[in-house]
């Protein structure tokens, strides 16, 4: 991953100083989200990743309350 990544500068989409400038923006809003994405590239990469965890719980949901305790 460290060499992928030392083999970008340049290459990547986003701009440092529009990112610095999101960055001050979004810390000076108080109103920070949790994850703040930056990037095209990396609402996509979430996008994905979102989609797959949403298949994980459906293809788990059979299997989920069969591991609860019956009540009486």
């Amino acid at each position: 991953m460290t060499e992928a990544h030392l083999a970008m500068p340049g290459t990547q989409l986003g701009d440092p100083a529009k990112v610095a400038a999101a960055i001050i923006e979004v810390a000076a809003s108080g109103r920070a989200p949790l994850h703040q994405l930056l990037g095209s590239d990396s609402y996509a990469i979430a996008q994905d990743r979102l989609k797959a965890l949403a298949e994980d719980f459906e293809a788990s949901r059979d299997l989920v309350a069969t591991t609860d305790i019956q009540s009486a």
